[in-house]
Order: structure tokens, then sequence, then C-alpha cells
């Protein structure tokens, strides 16, 4: 440590130098690095995934993902669903031509007494679209915008057809489901960084913490830029590079700056506190940040170990997985009707019924 330290203080310009340029660079692929991420994320071996993964297959996708559209009307006083099933089925047919390729249900094409309210007055009817192929996750923000366009001025018995359902509101309330972007999320990190080092060290020195963070930060996604061009990545690395790094870096430049001032305070001056500093804190500094590189990687190939076992037993029995009442609930394929709940737990149970010897180490 004190030879690189020296070496360092010996030849300040170029290292300065180097890091400004590799900060620079980092911060240029910072965002083609986030847009390379894989947005997708597969658990392998796990009776959840392998569940969701056998229903998007029957049902070509719908209801994984995606969320429902929920067209509602309420019907005029007088007015019972069974005088209105001829809309209703209408009302079916100009959503399925809609959504191509999704599956839709309600009253008008089942009768079913679990699409009316208790009153007789309020019906709806469900769709589930295909899932996007340009969207991360499947699902299909897209499809709430068609069919609220299609939708608009069609009735039912003279009453107006609104539409619900999670995209529909999240649409209507006009707020934005996205949430704050890393960028924003680490500057706001930041700022609050910056007024206590400020408190705490009442003069510019403040700022060294924050420069080293920025650095660490830009450069580390210079690395994950180069991960990404072998490996998939998680688009959760980008929130812990950005608010991870940032505390990290924060905490170990106050070590080394706090224990520079200490020398300082003991009479040491110019490089010799430095190279003491280093001696100290920058050693501990390389100790912790090891140690943290060391436990990140057992867990990394402990979690590996273990998903390997888990995709090795479910090959074992024929590629079939376990699941309970969660899987069953989630596998109902159209709605709240009667045909829905019992094919969704005629597949539960004939294809996935059987309990998991060893679920829990998977």
């Amino acid at each position: 440590m004190t030879a690189i330290t020296r070496w360092v203080l010996a030849h300040k310009r170029l290292v300065i130098a180097f890091w400004i340029i590799l900060t620079l660079v980092g911060g240029a692929v910072s965002g083609p690095a986030s847009k390379a991420l894989k947005q997708k994320f597969s658990v392998p071996g796990k009776e959840g995934w392998e569940t969701n993964q056998q229903i998007a297959k029957l049902y070509k996708g719908t209801g994984d993902n995606a969320a429902p559209m929920v067209p509602v009307v309420k019907l005029p006083a007088g007015t019972t669903a069974h005088d209105a099933k001829g809309d209703l089925l209408a009302l079916e047919h100009k959503m399925a031509q809609t959504l191509p390729g999704s599956r839709v249900t309600g009253y008008g094409s089942t009768g079913d007494k679990s699409f009316v309210s208790a009153d007789g007055r309020t019906v709806y009817a469900v769709s589930y679209p295909l899932p996007d192929p340009d969207q991360p996750f499947g699902d299909n923000p897209k499809a709430e915008k068609k069919l609220n366009k299609a939708l608009k001025g069609a009735t039912v018995a003279g009453a107006p057809v609104k539409l619900s359902g999670f995209d529909a509101l999240n649409q209507q309330s006009g707020e934005d489901s996205n949430g704050p972007g890393v960028l924003v999320e680490a500057l706001l990190g930041g700022v609050g960084a910056l007024v206590v080092l400020a408190f705490v060290f009442g003069s510019f020195l403040a700022f060294i913490p924050m420069v080293m963070a920025i650095c660490a930060i830009l450069t580390t996604f210079l690395l994950v830029y180069g991960l990404v061009q072998v490996t998939d990545v998680s688009p959760i690395v980008q929130f812990l590079v950005a608010l991870i790094g940032l505390g990290v870096s924060i905490d170990y430049a106050l070590l080394v700056v706090v224990r520079w001032r200490e020398e300082i305070a003991h009479g040491r001056e110019g490089d010799a506190a430095v190279v003491r500093a280093m001696e100290t804190a920058g050693r501990a500094v390389v100790f912790s940040g090891t140690t943290v590189a060391i436990g990140l990687l057992a867990l990394l190939w402990s979690a590996s170990r273990s998903r390997s076992r888990c995709c090795r037993w479910s090959s074992a029995r024929g590629g079939r997985s376990s699941t309970g009442h969660g899987a069953c609930a989630r596998t109902r394929p159209i709605g709240p009707g009667r045909a829905g709940r019992s094919s969704s737990c005629a597949i539960a149970s004939s294809r996935l019924s059987r309990p998991a010897p060893c679920s829990w180490r998977c």
C-alpha cells in the first residue's frame, strides 16, 4: 500500500487524467449499458416459474403478466343483464375484433351471473390481451389504448360502456407508473449526502467523497457495459451500482479523509500525511472491499448450486413441478366464471399437483 501511494503521489497529473478520462467514458456508456440490460427475469427450477411457463404456453401468453381489460356498464333502471344479453354479446365480439388473439368472456357469451352485480344492473366483461413482444415483462399497455378507443361511444341497452382494469385506471390517473429513474435516484441521494457531509466537514472537503462516488459509479457502468456483451445482466444491477455505490464510495472516502485530517492534526504535512492515512485507513478500505466482494461471490455460487440441484430434481421428475392453491388461482384462464375455475384447477391437479419433496431447497 505504501509503494502504491508513493507512486500515485509521484504521478498525480497522470493519475488524475486517467480517472477523468475513465469517468467520462463511463458516463458516455452508462446509457447504452442500461439499455443493454436484460429486462426479463427467470428463475428456472422454481415451482411458481415453471407453472407460469406452462400457463403461458397453454394460453398463448394471455393471463400471464398482462393485466385484464374490464369493460363495465351500469344498465338503466328496469333493465336486466338477461334483457341486454344481445348487446353484451356484441360488446364481447367487438373486444375480440379489437384485440385479435385475446381471450374474451362475459355474461353475453356465458350467461354466468358471476359477471353481474348483486343488484343486477352492473355488468362487466373480461379480456386478456396477448403479450406485447416489445415489452420487457410480457405485458401489453398498448392494448388498453386500442380497446379504449374502440369502445368510445359504445353502449349497452343505451348505457355507456366504461373501460376499467389496472392499465385503464393507471392511464386515467395520469400518474407515471415507472417511477424515478436510476439517475434521478442517484442525484437525490447525492444531494442529501452532500448536505450531511457539508455539515460534518464545514469545508470544501465535503466534495471529495462526492467526487470519489461519481468516479466509482460511472467507471462501474463501464464494467457493466463490458459484462453485458458476454452475458445477461439484470436491470437491478444499475440501481445497485448507483445507490450502493454512492453509499460505499462516500463511506470509504470518509475513512481515508478523516484519517488524513487526524495525521495533519498530529503534525504530519503534505505527502507524509497522505502516505500514513493510506497505510492505515487505506489498508482497511481494501480489506473491507475485498471481504464484501468475496461474500457476494460466495452468495452467487451458493445460489447457482441450489438452482442446479432444483433443475436436476425437476428433470428427474419428468419436468413436473409442484404447486399449491396459489398456482390454481393463478391459472384461472378467463375470469370469475365457473368454467374458468374448473379448467384452471383441472390443469393444476392433473399436471402440477404432486408435492415437492425438496421444495425447501429450491
